[in-house]
């Protein structure tokens, strides 16, 4: 598995209170600001933690953070403390883990990016939705199906068994593909970006990040309407295997 954390500390080294702010725009947009405040909110695999503390920044109540990896955590604790808010838990704990029960259930669960990388995300899922209160928000950012995913995932596994050197040629050649791609699909600059990481380490991220699981539309919003969810919100994926991003809400029945 990928050092998710490590690529997240160095990331941190670099970050400011204009990527924070970025953050909570980011959060407001998606949400409204009159469903953060006072809400509970966990964000499942932090990273970084600045999602989990730009929704304390917004006024959300309880927040609590989790990271399977250690240097995940630690990212998120040494943020905390350069963003001076202490009313936020970071634990180190997987969604598989039965102890997650143990959090409780709150109104605004938040998986950006993080349960495709785990090896069983439709159990990941599952587990994930069964931690959102009735008439709570589930936010979920899932890597698009896509004819090149398989491709993808060969790529990724071969980045993940080189040496140290093949690694660094890998980001410097993907690095200016994926840039270039992303100018041509979008139209936009591609370093230039609204969340996430700086655009070198998103590269980093991008290749290491396997395990690498994908799936459609259709596929995640099935699935979740099995368990009484509604789509409210639907973002496109930006590029053919990105991240198609869902907002929705449970039903009050469980």
């Amino acid at each position: 598995m990928f050092n998710f954390g490590k690529n997240w500390l160095n990331y941190s080294k670099t970050i400011s209170n204009k990527d924070l702010e970025v953050m909570k725009e980011s959060l407001v947009n998606l949400i409204g600001l009159e469903n953060i405040k006072d809400k509970t909110f966990l964000d499942i695999g932090c990273g970084s933690g600045l999602f989990a503390i730009a929704a304390k920044k917004l006024g959300a109540g309880k927040v609590i953070g989790i990271d399977i990896l250690a240097d995940s955590v630690k990212s998120s604790e040494e943020n905390k403390i350069r963003f001076n808010i202490q009313d936020i838990e970071f634990k180190q704990l997987s969604i598989l883990d039965n102890q997650i029960k143990d959090l409780g259930k709150f109104d605004i669960v938040y998986a950006w990016g993080s349960l495709h990388h785990t090896g069983e995300m439709w159990k990941t899922i599952e587990n994930t939705i069964h931690c959102v209160e009735n008439n709570g928000l589930l936010i979920l950012a899932i890597y698009n199906k896509h004819w090149t995913s398989p491709v993808w995932g060969k790529i990724k596994y071969f980045y993940n068994i080189s040496s140290k050197f093949i690694k660094k040629i890998m980001v410097f050649i993907f690095y200016y593909i994926i840039a270039t791609a992303k100018l041509l699909v979008t139209r936009k600059n591609p370093f230039q970006k609204k969340r996430g990481m700086n655009f070198y380490y998103d590269i980093v991220d991008w290749l290491g990040g396997y395990p690498y699981e994908y799936a459609n539309k259709d596929e995640i919003v099935g699935f979740a309407n099995k368990y009484n969810f509604r789509l409210i919100k639907f973002s496109k994926a930006s590029v053919p295997t990105g991240c198609n991003e869902f907002v929705f809400k449970k039903s009050s029945h469980d």
